[in-house]
Formats: C-alpha cells, sequence, structure tokens
C-alpha cells in the first residue's frame, strides 16, 4: 500500500523525533489524552512438534506487551495479544486461525511464525490492510511479498556464506544435506547448493524428511554411503537433535553444520552435539547492552530460563517495531488500528532506512524486500547445552575474531 506525498512529508519531518522515542514505552494517549486498545493476532506453533517455537515465542511477545502496557501504553495505545495455533506448521489450521484473528478479534497486527503458514495467510492480511511480522520463519518464499515484513534472517541470507566458509575450513569437497520437507527446508537446501558452487565443493546427497522425525536412519544410512565430508542440515526444533545424536550414532564424523540451534535440541543430542556449528542471529543473553540485559533478566525471572534469539525477536516486534510505527501514525495524523495505516508506515520507514532498536545490541533495519539487517554470528555447540560465538556474518560473509 502506498503512501501519500503529504503523509511521507510528515513523516519525515518527525524523524528526528523518532530516535527519541525508540524505546517506545510511556507517552502521553491519543486525541482525548487517554489509552486505546491496540489488538494484535499470533499464529504460533502451540502444540504438535514445534511446540518449542510456540511457548518461547508467545512468551518474548507477552512479556513485551505487559512492559508497553505497564509503561502506560505505546504513545496513546495499550496492547491486546491473542494467540492462536497454527499445530506447528498447518496450513489449513493457520488461515482459519488468521480469519477469527482478522474477523472477530480484529486485529490491526499479526505475528506469524513458520514459513508455510506465514506465505498462506499474507494474502488475507493484504486484503484486510494488515501489518504482517515474522521472527521466526527462514524460507525463501517470504521474501518480496507486501505486507510481511521478518526480523529472522533467512536460510537464503545465511546458509550460503556458511557453506562456503565451512567447506573451506572443513576442507570439503562433498556435501550431504539433510532438510525438512516443507517450503523452509527446501529452500535452505536450494541456499547450501549455492553455497557449495561459490566454493567449489558438491552436493552428493539430499535426503528430505517429515517435520517431527524421531528416526533418521534410512536417510542417514544412504548420507553415509556418500561418504561425505561434512553434512548440512536444514531442519528446526527437536529435529536438529536427533539428526545429529544418530548421525554419530551411525559412524557419521563429518563436520555438521546449520542455522538453527535450541536448548532443547541440545539436551536430545548430548555430548553428540559438540563441534557442531549454526548460523543464527546473534542474541546473547549475557550481552552488556542495557535493553538487551534488562530484557534477559526480566524473561528469566519470569519464566526461569534464559532467552533465546526466538524469543528475543519476538519481543523486538512488539517492544520496539511496532510502538515506533505508532508513533510514526500519529505524527502523521493517522489512526494505527485503522486498515492499511501500519503496514503503509512500515514501507515507508524502510524507504527511509529507519533504524529500530533491539535487545541485539544495535540497531536493525529492513530492506524494501521484507528481509532483515542484524547482527548474526556461527555459534560452535559444546556437550553440555552451551554455544558459543566463533565468528560474526558481516555484509554477506563470515568474519574470523581479528579477520
Amino acid at each position: 500500500m502506498k503512501r501519500t506525498s503529504r503523509a511521507r512529508a510528515r513523516l519525515a519531518a518527525a524523524g528526528a523525533a523518532l530516535a527519541l522515542t525508540a524505546t517506545a514505552c510511556g507517552g502521553s494517549g491519543g486525541a482525548g489524552g487517554g489509552t486505546e486498545t491496540l489488538n494484535m493476532g499470533a499464529l504460533f506453533a502451540m502444540t504438535g512438534e514445534g511446540s518449542f517455537y510456540g511457548d518461547v515465542m508467545s512468551k518474548g511477545s507477552q512479556l513485551a506487551v505487559d512492559q508497553v502496557n505497564s509503561g502506560g501504553g505505546a504513545h496513546g495505545y495499550t496492547f491486546e495479544l491473542q494467540v492462536e495455533d497454527h499445530r506447528s506448521g498447518q496450513v489449513d489450521a493457520a488461515v482459519s486461525a488468521a480469519r477469527k484473528l482478522l474477523n472477530v478479534d480484529g486485529a490491526t497486527v499479526l505475528l506469524s511464525s513458520f514459513t508455510a503458514p506465514t506465505v498462506a495467510v499474507q494474502p488475507l492480511a493484504v486484503d484486510q490492510g494488515v501489518l504482517l511480522l515474522n521472527g521466526g520463519g527462514v524460507g525463501s518464499d517470504l521474501v518480496g511479498k507486501e505486507n510481511l515484513y521478518n526480523n529472522r534472517m533467512l536460510g537464503a541470507q545465511l546458509l550460503p556464506a556458511m557453506v562456503s566458509w565451512s567447506a573451506e575450513r572443513h576442507n570439503a569437497q562433498r556435501v550431504a544435506t539433510i532438510f525438512w520437507n516443507d517450503a523452509a527446508g527446501r529452500s535452505d537446501n536450494e541456499a547450501v547448493k549455492q553455497g557449495c558452487q561459490q566454493a567449489g565443493c558438491q552436493v552428493v546427497a539430499e535426503e528430505p524428511h517429515a517435520i517431527g522425525t524421531t528416526d533418521y536412519s534410512a536417510q542417514l544410512a544412504r548420507i553415509r554411503s556418500a561418504n561425505p565430508d561434512m553434512l548440512v542440515i536444514g531442519s528446526y526444533g527437536n529435529d536438529v537433535g536427533y539428526i545429529i545424536q544418530q548421525a554419530r550414532r551411525v559412524g557419521l564424523t563429518v563436520p555438521i553444520i546449520g542455522n538453527e540451534w535450541t536448548p532443547d535440541a541440545a539436551k536430545i543430542a548430548g555430548q553428540a552435539m559438540e563441534g557442531y556449528t549454526a548460523i543464527i542471529d546473534r542474541f546473547d543473553p549475557a550481552t552488556s547492552d542495557p535493553e538487551g540485559k534488562a530484557f534477559a533478566q526480566e524473561y528469566e525471572r519470569r519464566y526461569g530460563e534464559e532467552p533465546e534469539f526466538y524469543a528475543a525477536n519476538y519481543y523486538d516486534l512488539t517492544r520496539f517495531v511496532l510502538p515506533a510505527l505508532i508513533k510514526m501514525a500519529g505524527d502523521a495524523g493517522e489512526d494505527p488500528t485503522e486498515p492499511g495505516v501500519l503496514a503503509a508506515e512500515m514501507a515507508t520507514a524502510v524507504e527511509q532506512g529507519h533504524e529500530f532498536d533491539t535487545v541485539y545490541g544495535e540497531s536493525m533495519t529492513f530492506n524494501q524486500d521484507g528481509t532483515v539487517v542484524k547482527p548474526a554470528a556461527v555459534f560452535e555447540a559444546d556437550g553440555q547445552g552451551q554455544i558459543t560465538p566463533i565468528a560474526t556474518f558481516e555484509d554477506g560473509r563470515i568474519v574470523m575474531p581479528g579477520g
């Protein structure tokens, strides 16, 4: 949706003021000086194989909602969050839930997750002028979609550089892949091929699998017989843990890389996780950044566990991105609860290169194709459930410390 030139001019004039309100809490009310409600909908994996994601994403989102509301609202608007279950990526469930959130709950903004559900509900968001924000899905199908913005670095952004760098690091000439047989996994597999093309390595085995598989003996047997020098995982959640555990069990001793890490998968893999490297959004719960530190401390106090990057992503969307857009709409004399307003404000902010605050310790910006520019890094796992950053992702390439 295009903004008028008058609205653009109003927003440009307010640019300096935006920097002073990036924390997005507090502020005076609307025209009447009070607060109004902005309804938010969320489509998360609350049940099924990916329920870990729904758990942490909803926690990060709700924490941000509570903080915005306890601070008096975001520039005259308090948030109300309604979470619906897409059952770990079931498209029909996602569409049905989205219709309920939009038509019954009156959501002005939709938070979404997983690639296929997000792509499926995007036309509904466009039809109703709703801003759609994804902090978890990684597939390339998420790129270039109207009203859709992703603050999770996508596989197509990260994996080509990761594969090329890792192939050189390990002198790997023969690469095998195992990946979710869905839009995200297939997209990752294509990104691996792109990385191999850059590095001059060869993909010798490609093994798709159903989401939530726990027995990978057939796929890993075929991979082992292909005699690879490196294994790349394009799967997510607990599946990563089972793959690594069973790969080591069948005698695959080659380096294993991917673009996912979760505490639950690390528990499943146990000692077998040692040496696994993943390129992911670079959130550090022990950060010295004031916003990041405050978020991590409050998350742990409330939920009894450290936050990881998925929780951080949805916190960022709710705590920083939405309030900034509401401020922009207010400065332009527009009502952020009206269809199309926040989507138009986001499009203009992206066009102007607006820097949004984040708990990652740096600002983040969005590209016009809906992808994000934010801190990412390569992490190496040990066998005790911990990961340590070993390199950063900068300007499309991986950089070692001091390099």
